[in-house]
């Protein structure tokens, strides 16, 4: 028989097992409130990921990753008109304006590269309109045709040429462009969209610098995370929409990298068509291939006019980069303490 002490223990243990209170239920933590600058670039860079009308591989989608770029350029400084800069120190705002001085430097390169586009297709257009009703019979026509065509490879040579420096240079900016953290260990009020502006493009010149390659040498410039910001959820949802579009964008380049065919497909398309036609003249056959001079105008017309719409979308670009530029300036100086003068 039990002692009355074990026995009152016993008891004592079975009544405050069955009268203890159940366990709460594990209890969902509210999602972190977005901005609405959050909201808007998310929403911008998912649409421009998900468009099936427009792959990244084309000057529709090349132009659209611009005009994002352009846009966020334009709201950073028009909120910079109304927030406030506290939480970003002097080392970062100078840093920002170096990489903007950056990116006007790559726009510079871009508008020079576009050019040289321009130049080939015209120096196609030459050799098509040669070719164009002679039916390849003449001497002198093919003469010409075949010298139009060697202007076509100097220049394909041209953009084969990387600068170096100035891919390397868009590297170390991607490098560090969401890796700034604020002093209070919050966002400052421009910080989100002074990161988002930079990012957004470095995201279209990065694209576009390969895209306008015959054969690119380079991958896209990454836009590397802070370290498990993505994996651990510290990063906005923008960012994450950004890591997604410049993911599939490097697999899809770097793919046709490989192939050594142009990443963007109106280039691909009218080289082919006019290697097509270099071929057949090549061959000295009495009967040239009509239908394949005139499919490579066409190619060669829809280049030049895309050409023209990326050339009017980098100046904008160039512009608006000038405006935040300023803006950064004026940031700096306040923080050195100088009293900036309005006109």
């Amino acid at each position: 028989m039990k002692k009355p002490s074990t026995l009152l223990r016993s008891i004592s243990t079975r009544l405050s097992t069955r009268l203890a209170p159940s366990p709460s239920p594990a209890v969902a933590p509210w999602p972190p409130v977005r901005s609405a600058y959050d909201r808007w670039l998310a929403a911008e860079l998912d649409e421009l990921h998900a468009d099936p009308l427009a792959p990244c591989t084309s000057a529709a989608w090349l132009g659209r990753a611009i005009g994002l770029a352009v846009a966020a350029q334009r709201r950073l400084v028009a909120e910079s008109e109304l927030a406030t800069t506290a939480g970003i120190d002097r080392k970062t705002v100078d840093e920002c304006v170096e990489d903007t001085a950056e990116l006007l430097d790559a726009c510079a390169g871009l508008r020079c590269r576009l050019d040289l586009i321009r130049s080939y297709a015209s120096s196609m257009r030459i050799a098509l309109h040669w070719l164009e009703g002679c039916g390849g019979g003449e001497a002198t026509a093919r003469r010409h045709a075949a010298a139009a065509f060697a202007e076509c490879e100097a220049v394909e040579r041209r953009c084969g040429a990387e600068l170096a420096k100035c891919g390397s240079n868009l590297r170390k900016l991607g490098e560090r462009v969401l890796q700034t953290k604020p002093h209070s260990g919050g966002r400052a009020q421009c910080e989100e969209s002074l990161a988002g502006a930079r990012a957004a493009a470095l995201l279209a010149v990065g694209a576009l610098g390969v895209a306008l390659a015959f054969r690119p040498r380079r991958s896209v410039p990454s836009i590397v995370h802070a370290a498990g910001s993505v994996k651990d959820g510290a990063a906005a949802p923008w960012e994450c929409e950004l890591q997604e579009v410049q993911k599939h964008v490097k697999e899809v380049y770097e793919r046709r990298r490989k192939e050594g065919v142009p990443c963007m497909a109106e280039l691909e398309a009218a080289a082919t068509d006019g290697r097509a036609v270099k071929s057949a003249l090549t061959t000295g056959g009495r009967h040239f291939p009509e239908a394949a001079v005139a499919a490579a105008r066409r190619r060669c017309d829809e280049l030049e006019e895309n050409v023209f719409v990326l050339e009017e979308s980098i100046d904008e670009l160039h512009r608006e980069l000038i405006g935040v530029r300023m803006v950064l300036l004026e940031w700096s100086q306040r923080e050195r303490g100088h009293e900036v003068l309005r006109l």
